[in-house]
């Protein structure tokens, strides 16, 4: 039986080149998993912003003020998109129908 070196290059050659197309995939997924976090961070503050301003217009019987409460709502409402469109590519990237080296140039939004 003759061994075929060329043919075990090759094969060795794919198998490495696959091992690190999947590296690549897992860094990213996990790039975009710390990203989401971070967003969550950002929500949980900015409910304990929104809930302070609540309660002291609870507590001295004021009105809302829309001026004051609309900033907090939007940087929630900003979080949760972000979480969603990272949600999306850690999606693709694990049924194959996203480029990896595409979505390691995307930056999450820096924080604030």
């Amino acid at each position: 039986m003759a061994i075929n070196f060329d043919e075990l290059k090759d094969k060795a050659v794919d198998v490495a080149q696959s091992a690190a197309q999947k590296t690549k995939e897992l860094a990213a997924i996990a790039k975009a998993k710390l990203s989401i976090v971070a967003e969550e961070d950002k929500i949980r503050k900015a409910q304990i912003e929104l809930g302070k301003l609540y309660y002291r217009d609870y507590v001295l019987s004021e009105e809302m003020d829309s001026a004051e409460y609309l900033p907090w709502c939007d940087k929630i409402t900003e979080s949760k998109a972000v979480i969603e469109d990272l949600q999306d590519m850690i999606d693709d990237i694990k049924n194959g129908t996203c480029c990896v080296e595409e979505e390691e140039e995307t930056e999450a939004p820096a924080e604030e």
